[in-house]
């Protein structure tokens, strides 16, 4: 009885609210400049935390921390016998220039629920950087895990016809989906060119997630104007994006195909108000009405005599109705007295 109450007690026993901190580096043992890699704290408890966990600070030589938002995970882990939930936070981390990205070893001072500052040894971590071979400018070195690039041309007319001529607009609208890239890293793909009525409209970053919502890449979306003042051609030059495959390491280059648009004259004097005029159903309606008004005024005037005799014929109607009628003695008249 009394080794049964025993083992009763120690099973009761509150968990020794123990707990501890690891550190790693998820990114492969060779990175390039820009390349973003994550930074992975986690913390450890058999008990639960209070105050939750915040991001330890240590230094990062050769780098930097981005400050991309990503969100944290709830882990498990089981060593000894003895189960442990975890806290799994994450940041970016990039080097700008080649040479050795390195996080110092640090001292990292955690408090549990029901215990004491505990102070963990965080070991270093490092990851050698260097340009990859071929490199030839820098400031537009774009490296990524995996790249696609499209475009949309459309055209905007201001008649009803499918021809493209003097006074329309195209646009041309690309596209690059970058994963593992940060946005100032996609350079510029479309360029106004002077002389050739083009106009560059204010391109759009936006940025691409996973099915955690954690940030995964960049998408970038440029838009060039062309708004042809002359007839004859539009040339819509070929566009190349030479960027850097961190999963493979090598170099790749995505492609878009240029086209030829025929550009025909102006259109004829006045037909410009066609960009603010009705559509051609509008004006069938305004056709019509025009016609029941011209139909109604002439079967009025051909009429004419008629309605004059109907109106008189009924005024007659209308005074006799309202005209007074004497009413007839109350008592008879040529009665002979008795």
């Amino acid at each position: 009885m009394k080794k049964a109450l025993l083992w009763l007690l120690i099973a009761t026993l509150p968990a020794h609210a123990a707990m501890d901190i690891t550190r790693e580096l998820d990114a492969p043992a060779l990175l390039v400049p820009g390349q973003p890699v994550r930074v992975v704290v986690t913390y450890w408890t058999d008990s639960w935390f209070n105050p939750p966990p915040e991001w330890p600070d240590f230094a990062v030589k050769n780098g930097e921390l981005l400050s991309t938002p990503l969100p944290s995970q709830l882990v498990t882990r089981k060593k000894n016998g003895i189960t442990w939930s975890g806290i799994r936070l994450e940041r970016q981390a990039a080097a700008w220039e080649q040479g050795t990205l390195r996080l110092p070893a640090v001292d990292v001072t955690v408090a549990s629920a029901s215990q004491g500052p505990v102070t963990v040894h965080l070991p270093a971590l490092e990851r050698r950087v260097k340009w990859p071979a071929g490199i030839t400018q820098a400031d537009h070195f774009l490296p990524a895990s995996r790249l696609t690039m499209t475009q949309d041309i459309r055209q905007y007319h201001a008649g009803k016809t499918s021809a493209l001529r003097v006074g329309d607009v195209v646009d041309r609208i690309v596209t690059v989906d970058a994963l593992d890239a940060l946005p100032a890293q996609i350079p510029p793909l479309l360029y106004a060119i002077a002389g050739r009525e083009t106009q560059r409209l204010t391109p759009m970053n936006t940025p691409l997630r996973g099915d955690r919502g954690d940030v995964t890449g960049t998408r970038r979306v440029e838009r060039l104007r062309y708004l042809p003042t002359q007839s004859g051609t539009l040339v819509l030059p070929p566009v190349k994006l030479r960027w850097w495959n961190t999963a493979s390491q090598q170099w790749q280059v995505a492609e878009l195909a240029g086209e030829t648009l025929r550009v025909a004259p102006a259109r004829a004097a006045g037909a410009e108000a066609s960009l603010r005029g009705t559509t051609a159903g509008e004006r069938w309606w305004d056709l019509l009405w025009g016609s029941l008004a011209v139909l109604f005024i002439g079967g009025m005037w051909f009429t004419r005599r008629g309605l004059e005799r109907s109106l008189r014929r009924l005024y007659g109607r209308w005074q006799n109705f309202w005209q007074p009628q004497p009413l007839p003695p109350l008592t008879p008249s040529g009665r002979k007295p008795r």
